[in-house]
């Protein structure tokens, strides 16, 4: 099954507020989100479709992800393998932090860690309160998984996530991706598969924006 990103029509604005919501504490219109120099990529499919566009798309062919967290990594490591990129898991507690900070100082081929959270809880902020020094010297960038809502998630983790991967218990047939823009644009015609592209995706999506596009401020 593939994504079919060519599905037009408005998303609901208690959808956009939503994931507004689990980014930031910020009051922000959805039609102005964009202005934050992130972009929201709505699927009509479920989370695991969103990720498997996130890695077809994001993940340089000669590179390697770890996969981390304190949820259940096989939809990730099913992912990864599909797509064939290479991964290396680190199922392990944040209290063992220490093992996968010399793990991550050992790779010299890793470009993205994918982490997986299966609730909303401090070991978010943890894991990232830890990773954060490693991501910033190694030029890392982090794809967070959650597979249940979050909030506040962009303030809580200090602007750390690139990409954010998520949806909503009640709606299964539904997810998002949001995107650091100045990373997206770069993953114009580099997924490994045509039916997961994540920029051809979010370039259908842009249809639904208006013309009046103003400065980049927020």
């Amino acid at each position: 099954m593939s994504v079919d990103f060519s599905k037009e029509g408005r998303i609901p604005e208690h959808l956009n507020q939503s994931v507004i919501n689990m980014w930031t504490h910020i009051p922000i219109h959805p039609e102005q989100f964009y202005r934050t120099g992130f972009e929201t990529i709505f699927f009509d499919t479920n989370r695991d479709l969103a990720l498997s566009c996130v890695l077809s798309s994001v993940i340089p062919s000669e590179k390697e992800i770890v996969i981390a967290g304190t949820g259940d990594l096989s939809a990730v490591m099913e992912a990864a393998s599909n797509l064939d990129v290479p991964h290396i898991i680190f199922n392990s507690p944040v209290e063992e932090f220490p093992l996968m900070e010399t793990l991550i100082s050992s790779q010299f081929n890793l470009s993205h860690i994918v982490l997986v959270m299966d609730s909303d809880n401090s070991d978010i902020d943890q894991y990232i309160r830890h990773l954060r020094p490693l991501l910033d010297m190694k030029k890392i960038e982090l794809i967070l998984y959650c597979t249940s809502s979050v909030e506040k998630i962009h303030d809580r983790t200090n602007g750390a996530v690139d990409y954010f991967v998520g949806g909503w218990d009640d709606l299964p047939d539904n997810s998002f991706v949001v995107a650091r823009r100045n990373r997206l644009v770069q993953t114009e015609g580099n997924s490994r598969s045509s039916g997961f592209d994540l920029y051809a995706s979010w370039q259908w999506r842009l249809k639904e924006r208006g013309a009046n596009i103003l400065p980049m401020e927020m």
